[in-house]
Parts: structure tokens; C-alpha cells; sequence
């Protein structure tokens, strides 16, 4: 007897999925190899970002990325040893860049973000989250004219759509967050901002919610799936479950269970690295964002974490200490004050995509499995749009016009 959805993943999509599903009434299997939230949304730097509207892919980094590249501290680097192995999907990633492909991807990204606090409501009610959710706006700051000055073009976008911010001097920084440094010379204030105080808490809250209503959770490594006349089978648990449709949300690793159908997605990840330390004194008020260093300091529950970075090195290669001795000497640099006691450090796999829009919708071969997958570095963001599309989609809804820039068919 076929179960009616199995969910594949029980990160912040698939968590979100599973609860959206869950709460119409449909029967759910939520699946993963690791308990929920231990993945990459165990680690991220928990915010909520409604105003973000750009890809990764911008005309602008073609002259950023060789500086970069040849930067040991910089924001992106490139295990060389991998190169070869990451070097087609830099090439699409670069090819993205070009104005025309970039505005296009802006457009996905907007319709996916700019309702975060919206499409989350429900969520949040039924998983009774509401203390995890902080509306309190972000900061981004800059401690360099230069730096700022590369920020126009976003301030003028931001103006233009009608996104509320206020562009603030020095002075006026400090008067935001007092523990900051004064080297920062600019900043901006989103105030439509916020941030998750604990994401892989909000994740297990979403998970046990569905499971108090009626969902099952097995923790267990799926190893095929099998699309059939009669549903699909779903293999890797000691006996085959058989679902009515599957939703793939295995983030970087899904991959694996798509080749067997003849397809992938190109897929990098872009690793990401944190360090939390716990709180001395008052905490910050809000998330604040280093723009030259792409460093974003949050305050959690459990302590101040500083989350950033890109490092493409693969899967299987060590997390890098030069990473995590970067955000302490970026920590240090931000908040002058803070003792840099022992807390908790992590890297984690971002699911990337070439264009920075993930894969929502059914496969192209087989519609009874629905791709959820490829957030990038917006995954708690992007979750809640995603959760949203696809309980329409398992209902039979058809997709919006502008659900288009994430159909699956583009890669697949």
C-alpha cells in the first residue's frame, strides 16, 4: 500500500515540506541520514532576508573574482586540488554573470524571497516557533569608501522596488550596535529583516510538529529510488517503501539519487564555515553583515556566530582550519571587545546551483517526483517559498508564471 508523500531530506526544506504537507492533510514520510536540522541547516548563519535580490551571478564579480582567487583570506576560495573537478560548473557559474542571465536569475530570486515572514506565518504557528523568530531588522556595514561604494547599484535596486532601508554614517552605526568597531564607515539598515535564534531548533520544532500530527520520521540513508506504474519505490530502509510521489530535498547530495535516472542537476558545493562563541555582556540586537569580508555576525540563542565564506573543495575533503582562523580574525576585528572563549565551530555543504536558484518542481521524466533542492546560500530564507509551491504542486495546482525560473527542466 503506497504511502501518499516521502520526503527525502529533513533539512530546513524538507522539514518545511513535510510540515506544509503535513498540515493539509496528507500522509508524510520524512526521510533522512542524519537527525533533522544536523546538515547544513545546523550551521547557517540564520537569516531571514526578504529584500535580497541578486544572484551570486553578477556582471559585477567578473572583476572581483581574480583578486579573490589570489586572496587567501578572500570571501571565495578554490581548494586547487579540485579545480579540475569544479571547473565546469565555474565556467556555467561564470556564464551567469552576463547581464542578461543575471537580471533574469534576480527575478527568481525576488519572487522567492520577498515573502519570508508571509510564507513562514503557518509554519512558525504550527511548529509554535514564534521565540526563534526575531524581527528585528540587519545591518550591513562597510568600513571602506570603496566597499561602499560598490553597494550603490543595490541601494538604487532596493529604492527602485520600493524595499525599505536607511543608509547611515558612522556615527549613526554605533548608535545601532555600540560593541561594534568604529571602523565601519557606511552602513545600511534593512528593517524588513531578521533572523532564526536557533535554525536547526526551528527544523527539529517543524519535524516534531508534523510527527505529533500524524507524519512518520526514519532515520535512514536512501539509496535509490525507483519511479514505477504504480507509484515509487523507495529503497535503503531493509524493505522498499512505496510512495505516492517523492519530494527530493537531499540539498547537495541529491544528486546521487537522480543519476540513477539518467540526470543530474549541476550541483557544487560552496562551504560554508562558522564559529559561535558564548555571549559576554548584552547581545547583539540583530544580525550585522560585513560586506567586504561576507561575514554575517548573529545573535543565537546559545551565543554569537559568525557565519561566512565560500570554499569550493568538494565533499569529502577536511574543513579547513585557515577558514575558521579567518572568522576569528574577522570577529575580533568587528566587535574589538569580545573575548574569543572556546564555543562551537562547523563547515557545512551549501547546495549551489550555476544561476543561484534552486530546483523547484517535478521532473521533467517523472512527475510523481517533485525537486526541491539547490538553495545556495538562502536555504532557511528560501524554505519557506519552496514548502509553499510545492504543497500546491502535490495538490494538483498549477504552477505560477513565475515559479518558471525554478523549473527543474532547465538543468534536467
Amino acid at each position: 500500500m503506497a504511502e501518499e508523500i516521502v520526503v527525502i531530506g529533513a533539512g530546513i526544506v524538507g522539514a518545511a515540506c513535510a510540515a506544509r504537507l503535513t498540515m493539509a492533510g496528507r500522509k508524510v514520510v520524512v526521510i533522512d541520514r542524519v537527525l533533522p536540522g544536523m546538515s547544513c541547516s545546523f550551521g547557517n548563519a540564520g537569516g531571514l532576508s526578504p529584500t535580497i535580490s541578486f544572484p551570486l551571478a553578477t556582471p559585477d564579480m567578473y572583476r572581483q573574482i581574480p583578486g579573490w582567487m589570489l586572496d587567501p583570506e578572500g570571501p571565495l576560495v578554490v581548494d586547487w586540488k579540485y579545480l579540475p573537478r569544479a571547473l565546469p560548473w565555474l565556467l556555467r557559474f561564470l556564464r551567469e554573470g552576463s547581464a542578461a542571465r543575471s537580471s533574469q536569475a534576480a527575478q527568481g530570486v525576488r519572487t522567492m524571497m520577498r515573502s519570508v515572514f508571509e510564507d513562514y506565518a503557518p509554519l512558525i504557528a504550527f511548529s509554535r516557533s514564534e521565540q526563534l523568530i526575531h524581527h528585528a531588522g540587519q545591518l550591513y556595514v562597510f568600513d571602506s569608501d570603496a566597499g561602499f561604494a560598490k553597494e550603490q547599484g543595490a541601494i538604487a535596486a532596493r529604492r527602485a522596488l520600493g524595499l525599505a532601508q536607511q543608509v547611515l554614517a558612522g556615527s549613526e552605526i554605533q548608535a545601532f550596535e555600540p560593541q561594534l568597531s568604529p571602523r565601519f564607515k557606511h552602513g545600511v539598515y534593512l528593517p524588513s529583516h531578521g533572523h532564526c535564534s536557533n535554525p536547526q531548533g526551528f527544523v527539529q520544532r517543524l519535524v516534531e510538529a508534523s510527527v505529533s500530527a500524524g507524519a512518520r520520521y526514519l532515520q535512514a540513508e536512501v539509496s535509490r529510488i525507483e519511479p514505477g506504474p504504480d507509484g515509487v519505490l523507495v529503497h535503503g530502509l531493509g524493505s522498499p517503501l512505496l510512495a505516492d510521489q517523492v519530494v527530493l530535498a537531499g540539498g547537495v547530495w541529491s544528486n546521487a539519487l537522480l543519476r540513477p535516472l539518467g540526470t543530474s542537476a549541476p550541483l557544487e558545493s560552496q562551504r560554508g564555515y562558522h564559529i559561535q562563541m558564548p555571549y559576554q555582556g548584552s547581545a547583539l540586537g540583530r544580525n550585522v553583515f560585513w560586506q567586504e569580508r561576507k561575514t554575517l555576525a548573529t545573535p543565537m540563542d546559545a551565543g554569537l556566530r559568525f557565519a561566512g565564506t565560500a570554499e569550493i573543495a568538494g565533499l569529502d575533503a577536511k574543513p579547513n582550519e585557515r577558514r575558521f582562523a579567518l572568522l576569528h580574525k574577522v570577529a575580533a576585528q568587528m566587535f574589538p571587545g569580545l573575548e574569543q572563549v572556546s564555543g562551537s565551530r562547523w563547515m557545512g555543504h551549501r547546495p549551489c546551483t550555476p544561476d543561484s536558484l534552486p530546483l523547484i518542481g517535478a521532473h521533467p521524466q517523472h512527475r510523481n517526483i517533485v525537486c526541491a533542492f539547490g538553495h545556495g546560500h538562502v536555504g532557511l530564507s528560501g524554505a519557506a517559498f519552496t514548502s509553499r509551491a510545492v504543497a500546491h504542486l502535490l495538490a494538483g495546482g498549477a504552477p505560477e508564471p513565475s515559479w518558471s525560473a525554478f523549473s527543474p527542466a532547465r538543468y534536467l
